[in-house]
């Protein structure tokens, strides 16, 4: 594998394997000293490409980034828009740290930063391995779908019949943003996924139906909640009950009203980085 440093931004682009063998492409902000390391997961169909910008929306921050795409996405290798099982996206993030920690020296704790699909990977993979983690952002997290139960009934009665199915357009553009220019630069990204198979939209409600369904649910480390007034892609009740329900040493909530689901590609979008600063900046 060969390391490719962008002077020109300071991103190291690379790979790593993960435990079955799948190559995952990564790119790291090297920052010396660093009060802080932030491990972030992007949501479906993104890429790391899309999060370049967050050092340089955020100034002076003493903070290194570091981040995947995920398996079948991006760069990575794996089937489009499909997953064998929803562990596979919680081991490779297990592989990325023991990558980093072996490759960069990163500290033993560090902050998890998910958006949409990345917030529901994180939640779950901070659950399992609470040890490292000192925040928890949930960034429009994925934590319910919009659409009725009968429409999952349906999916479920498609993957019965015809197991390989695949969904053509699952986001639609105009509801992520309200910034003409934002979106054009999504309609027009190659690396962009826009499809998803029947078995990971499957993958996706049984996961999200046994954190529903956790008697208890309790974290150790604190947790903030980064929501949109104008969500059209999750489920915003769903979020607002599971948050509501969250146990931990501190959790907080932030709000940006007017905002769609992708709140650090809107207008506005700097109001989001200035709260993610101050977020990262406070954390001890």
């Amino acid at each position: 594998m060969i390391e490719v440093a962008d002077f020109s931004t300071g991103w190291i682009q690379d790979h790593f394997k993960s435990r079955d063998g799948t190559k995952i492409f990564y790119r790291f902000y090297p920052v010396p000293a660093a009060r802080h390391t932030v491990i972030m997961l992007h949501g479906y169909g993104e890429h790391s490409g899309r999060y370049e910008k967050f050092p340089g929306k955020m100034g002076r921050l003493s903070a290194q980034f570091a981040m995947m795409d995920f398996r079948g996405m991006g760069r990575s290798e794996g089937r489009r828009g499909d997953v064998g099982s929803f562990d596979d996206y919680l081991a490779d993030v297990t592989a990325f740290v023991e990558h980093l920690r072996k490759k960069y020296s990163i500290p033993p704790k560090f902050i998890l930063l998910g958006h949409s699909l990345g917030g529901l990977v994180a939640m779950c993979w901070a659950m399992k391995n609470p040890e490292p983690v000192k925040l928890l952002i949930l960034s429009a997290p994925f934590l319910g779908f919009r659409f009725s139960r009968a429409i999952r009934f349906l999916n479920r009665l498609i993957l019965f019949f015809v197991p390989g199915f695949v969904y053509k357009n699952p986001v639609r553009s105009r509801v992520l943003s309200h910034d003409p220019a934002e979106i054009a630069v999504y309609r027009k990204d190659p690396l962009i996924l826009r499809h998803i198979s029947a078995l990971l939209i499957e993958e996706f409600a049984r996961r999200m139906e046994i954190l529903r369904k956790q008697p208890i649910l309790s974290v150790p480390f604190p947790v903030h909640l980064l929501a949109v007034g104008e969500e059209r892609i999750v489920d915003p009740d769903r979020v607002r009950r599971f948050f509501d329900r969250l146990v931990a040493p501190r959790k907080e909530r932030t709000i940006f009203e007017g905002f769609f689901h992708e709140l650090f590609n809107e207008r506005e979008q700097q109001k989001a980085f200035n709260v993610l600063k101050t977020i990262i900046e406070d954390c001890v």
